[in-house]
């Protein structure tokens, strides 16, 4: 099957920090090059998925200073290049009913203003948009009968768009420019969906309404290369929960070419990620 690309507009990493005292130097931009690794479930009635995926990660973004008690942040972060891994279906005994090629691609942007609470701590407030597309093909049944929807040799898609609410606390020792060549920063957010849209190209007509939560920690620790230049590694750890969405009616073509209406949701679902690689931060 031909590679899925996402292609999105980062925003531009080399932007300067704001702000109305400049020689205090705070803020900063960073780019990080890395991995990311998932492990996707979805759960029906009697049946359970499973699968675990990698991808090259992008993430670039920054810190800008607003005033002297609060900061703005944006976030970016894309995977492309899927490396596809074999997803299986397992029934209530635990035994494979199918087996199929699944590809998972991400894109998500993350704005926040954050609060200097304490000297080295922040409360945290803002949004994202994140972009989801899971990709399945390959299908392969173990049991006998045929879905009249998810047949083998076919290919479907599902593209789900989410528009999130967030808050948390971070933590961070001091500016790039600072006496201390080490510098590290945490940052713990949990967030719910304002608004979440979700297509299956298996019903092209149709789209699913979901909700659920999600949180996530990220965490940098970085040495000085020269004053304003920082080198580290950058690790993320998240948990996504979906739950399952009301069902909507849907028209598909069954096993002999017509078509059909009927029922079809979203299954509840959870995706657990680890994002880990090398990054730079800069502020000149």
């Amino acid at each position: 099957m031909k590679k899925q690309w996402l292609v999105i507009a980062l925003f531009p990493s080399a932007v300067w920090a704001q702000g109305a005292n400049n020689s205090e130097k705070a803020g900063y931009s960073y780019f990080t090059f890395g991995v990311e690794n998932v492990k996707y479930q979805e759960h029906f009635p009697g049946l359970t998925s499973d699968v675990m995926i990698s991808s090259p990660m992008l993430n670039t973004g920054g810190l800008y200073r607003v005033t002297d008690k609060f900061d703005f942040s944006i976030d970016t972060m894309a995977t492309f290049s899927p490396m596809g891994n074999q997803e299986k279906w397992k029934d209530g005994n635990g035994l494979v009913t199918q087996t199929n090629q699944f590809e998972y691609l991400k894109a998500s942007t993350h704005v926040m203003l954050q609060y200097k609470w304490q000297e080295n701590w922040r409360l945290l407030a803002g949004g994202s948009l994140t972009y989801q597309t899971y990709t399945r093909y390959g299908l392969k049944k173990f049991t006998s009968g045929e879905s009249n929807i998810f047949k083998e040799g076919n290919t479907w898609e599902e593209k789900s768009t989410n528009l999130f609410a967030d808050v948390g606390i971070a933590y961070d020792s001091g500016t790039l420019w600072g006496t201390d060549k080490w510098r590290a920063m945490g940052r713990l957010t949990a967030g719910i969906p304002l608004y979440s849209a979700t297509e299956n190209t298996a019903f092209p007509d149709a789209s699913f309404n979901a909700f659920g939560y999600r949180t996530n920690f990220e965490s940098t620790l970085s040495y000085e290369l020269t004053k304003g230049l920082h080198l580290g590694w950058y690790v993320a750890i998240g948990y996504e929960k979906r739950f399952e969405a009301d069902s909507v009616r849907v028209t598909y073509i069954d096993a002999n070419g017509q078509p059909q209406t009927g029922l079809a949701w979203l299954p509840e679902a959870d995706t657990w990620n680890v994002n880990t690689g090398l990054q730079a931060l800069w502020y000149f």
